[in-house]
């Protein structure tokens, strides 16, 4: 059976954008979108269909999420934990307390994150710890970058319980949980990426999620590729906003090479080169999110753990390549917009340089040059591509 998910959410997906450029002016958190998403079941779209999804695969969840950002990038973003948590959860052993997870996700609840600090622990250790015995046991910390959390039910906090890194699922309304919105950055301004604190909140063994280091996982590849897919989106909004700018300009120049600006072969040049950009970006996306799924086939089918790790690799090589292309064509198509019109296109109400400040912000998330070397480091040494990083104190 042949469907077409970007198709059925095509008219939320524009109810969304509908006043993005009116959100990013004025910095108003989408509240009322993200309900819209989840009242047209988006939050569920990755779920089996017995807990009420349309287990949609990562073709169709990356393509839902490259056209989301296409509305509005901060909207498509914010869901980056949610999704990823969901695909981490359906590749790992199915446990009564992983259909518990699921059916609260079918639910309707939306997961945020809270992973990242700007304390003094060091790389690779956190400050954020649990405490107390079984039954008493209370989570203490703060985290910075909390994507999604103002707009979460649950927050999926990392933190240190003795000498393990564990994960633990608080609910955003516990006592004790504030989130704050202090992201200060000058894009992706609307992703509720501020601080969430938690003192002394109450948590349950349940809550606690033990994660299987020994397992493949491609979850390192997965978090990039939401970015990547929301900078693809990005790059599709640029071609949009070109071509419908141009579409309504009456102006030229006494010096232009024809009567109007849509006949101007000079600016057609110019958003052909816009639609190729886009579309290197398109392709870079659709070549990983394949790796993707064929990582997902094989921790899922069984296959034997070299298959396993062997496709896991593979993702994590084709998403470092895939940044390396997506990245700097969409902020090259950023910058080149401007080239399609006058002093008239730097107008706030167009509000056309958000597309350089959404793209550059996610690009600084992963530093681009530290995946450029590793990519060589592969090609040239064979050395594996680190699937999971953390930040810290030097």
């Amino acid at each position: 059976m042949t469907r077409d998910l970007v198709s059925r959410f095509a008219s939320v997906f524009d109810a969304v954008g509908l006043q993005a450029i009116d959100r990013e002016r004025d910095r108003r958190l989408p509240f009322a979108e993200v309900e819209l998403l989840r009242e047209a079941g988006f939050t569920r779209v990755t779920l089996p269909e017995q807990f009420g999804g349309d287990a949609a695969d990562h073709v169709e969840l990356f393509e839902l999420l490259a056209e989301l950002a296409r509305r509005d990038s901060n909207v498509a973003q914010l869901f980056r934990s949610h999704f990823s948590f969901i695909d981490r959860t359906l590749h790992g052993l199915a446990t009564p307390q992983r259909d518990a997870r699921l059916a609260r996700l079918a639910s309707g609840a939306i997961i945020g994150n809270a992973s990242h600090e700007k304390s003094a622990a060091k790389v690779g250790s956190l400050s954020t710890t649990i405490t107390g015995e079984p039954g008493e046991l209370r989570l203490n910390g703060t985290k910075y970058y909390s994507t999604g959390t103002l707009f979460a039910d649950i927050v999926a906090v990392a933190a240190a319980r003795d000498q393990d890194r564990v994960g633990v699922l608080v609910d955003t309304s516990a006592p004790g949980v504030e989130r704050v919105d202090d992201w200060t950055g000058f894009g992706q301004r609307m992703t509720g990426s501020g601080t969430t604190i938690f003192t002394d909140v109450e948590i349950g063994e349940h809550d606690v999620i033990r994660f299987d280091r020994e397992s493949p996982s491609h979850g390192g590849a997965f978090v990039q590729l939401v970015l990547l897919a929301a900078v693809a989106g990005i790059g599709r909004a640029i071609v949009d906003d070109a071509v419908s700018y141009l579409r309504r300009r009456t102006r030229t120049y006494s010096h232009g090479s024809a009567a109007t600006a849509q006949e101007d072969p000079l600016v057609q040049e110019a958003v052909g080169d816009l639609s190729s950009l886009s579309f290197s970006a398109d392709a870079a996306l659709a070549s990983a999110v394949a790796a993707l799924g064929r990582s997902s086939q094989a921790i899922l089918s069984g296959g034997s753990a070299q298959q396993q790790l062997d496709r896991v690799a593979e993702v994590e090589f084709a998403t470092a390549q895939a940044q390396l292309v997506i990245l700097p064509a969409v902020l090259s198509a950023a910058t080149a917009l401007f080239e399609v019109g006058g002093a008239s296109a730097i107008d706030t109400g167009l509000a056309l340089d958000r597309h350089w400040r959404n793209a550059r912000t996610i690009a600084s998330h992963n530093p681009a040059k530290y995946r450029a070397r590793a990519v060589g480091d592969q090609l040239i040494n064979n050395t594996p591509i680190i699937a999971w990083w953390s930040t810290g104190e030097a």
